[in-house]
């Protein structure tokens, strides 16, 4: 046995380097791995206070690092077609009150690792959508399901330092209930939109908005 070991130690060298050498890989390439995950932006959009139309939709930050949101939309699919609205700006708001909380005018704006902001009810936001459509009607004496609702998405459009450029976040709801009073988010998490086709859509989104 020692004899083969001496005879074919040149050869077995190569090898144990070869090894140590994949090991090395596969360990730099977790940490590298790992590294990414941490750089990402990471944009929650959740439900709170129940799952009824009056809850909230909250719009988390869990990336290591500030976000600056540009713009927040809402797309309402119904029986018969789709709209796309941003509801970045409150209607309610006037240039005056942007003096010293301008939190209070819109929802853009810088939100910090860990910090999440209350955008309203979702009732609120459906309706903010549609008062800015003709084709759907917003009187605020009416129950929801004279727009006929049949399910609506939120996205987020921010920038994030380390990833450059603009990334996005959406969560897709839907309502249900005998007078559509009830809403549930389709997916337990939210959906990443960090992808090349993504991001140009998110740019035209924002563009149009200017």
């Amino acid at each position: 046995m020692w004899q083969w070991i001496n005879d074919n130690a040149q050869a077995l060298s190569f090898f144990a380097s070869v090894g140590t050498l994949a090991v090395w890989v596969f360990y730099a390439q977790l940490l590298f791995s790992g590294f990414r995950r941490q750089r990402r932006a990471r944009i929650l959009i959740n439900q709170g206070w129940g799952q009824q139309i009056d809850s909230v939709c909250l719009i988390g930050n869990m990336s290591q690092e500030p976000i600056y949101v540009h713009s927040v939309l809402l797309t309402i699919r119904t029986q018969n077609s789709q709209y796309t609205e941003s509801i970045t700006d409150f209607d309610s708001a006037e240039p005056s009150d942007s003096q010293d909380k301008p939190q209070e005018v819109t929802r853009q704006g810088p939100l910090q690792s860990g910090e999440q902001i209350n955008l309203g009810t979702f009732r609120s936001l459906i309706r903010q959508t549609a008062k800015r459509h003709k084709s759907l009607t917003a009187d605020e004496n009416k129950p929801i399901r004279t727009l006929e609702v049949e399910n609506f998405k939120i996205t987020v459009i921010a920038s994030y330092g380390p990833e450059g450029g603009i990334v996005g976040a959406q969560r897709k709801f839907i309502v249900r209930g005998q007078d559509n009073e009830l809403m549930r988010p389709v997916a337990t998490t939210t959906k990443r939109m960090a992808k090349r086709r993504a991001r140009k859509r998110l740019q035209r989104w924002l563009e149009d908005e200017l």
